[in-house]
């Protein structure tokens, strides 16, 4: 795609626990790199305005390779998910987001533009893989907000809770686009990748 996308915002997750990584999904490196870092400036190729979404702004304000990233904190504390995905449909000032998560290393922005031009009036564009879908991987439109909210009211949580009230469309992954859902949730996960990607 040779114009940027400016119609939506690219936000990414960072709010997690990371309760079985041990230690702050955000801050995982590969070759010294932070590899929130490598998806931020992915996605740039793509989209005109990309964000985090965080628990808190202040774990970023240390660390150099941040500086000039915009980073939204969350307005749905301790709501998992779809409270940073609401805070993105809430403070965006684009018309869709497109939402995925800090642990995932290989977002493939082919398949993102890809999933863009198949948007057709739907609240939600989610890939999914083996008919099983990644809401963490996903076009929403501003009109999900409502939907999510009286969700989060009610303590269902989980994304994929909210697709029967709203008008949801699939991208389905072959095998090969089916990497860039990966996600990295334990020190197994990371040991995996960097073997699965040659890296020692």
């Amino acid at each position: 795609m040779s114009e940027k996308i400016k119609n939506v915002t690219a936000a990414v997750l960072c709010g997690g626990k990371s309760s079985r990584m041990g230690f702050d999904k955000a801050f995982l490196k590969d070759n010294e790199q932070y590899l929130l870092v490598q998806t931020v400036q992915k996605l740039q190729t793509l989209f005109t305005q990309v964000v985090l979404i965080s628990n808190t702004k202040t774990k970023f304000s240390d660390q150099k390779e941040f500086c000039g990233i915009p980073v939204l904190e969350d307005l749905f504390s301790e709501k998992g998910p779809i409270g940073g995905i609401s805070t993105a449909l809430k403070q965006a000032q684009t018309e869709y987001v497109f939402i995925m998560a800090c642990d995932m290393p290989l977002p493939d922005v082919n398949l993102i533009g890809k999933m863009y031009r198949g948007l057709n009036l739907e609240q939600v564009f989610v890939c999914s893989y083996r008919k099983k879908p990644e809401p963490l991987f996903a076009f929403y439109h501003k009109s999900c907000l409502p939907v999510f909210e009286k969700h989060i009211e009610k303590g269902e949580l989980r994304p994929r809770s909210t697709f029967s009230f709203l008008k949801v469309g699939i991208y389905e992954l072959n095998d090969e686009e089916k990497k860039s859902i990966v996600n990295l949730n334990t020190p197994k996960d990371i040991q995996k990748w960097n073997q699965t990607n040659n890296k020692q």
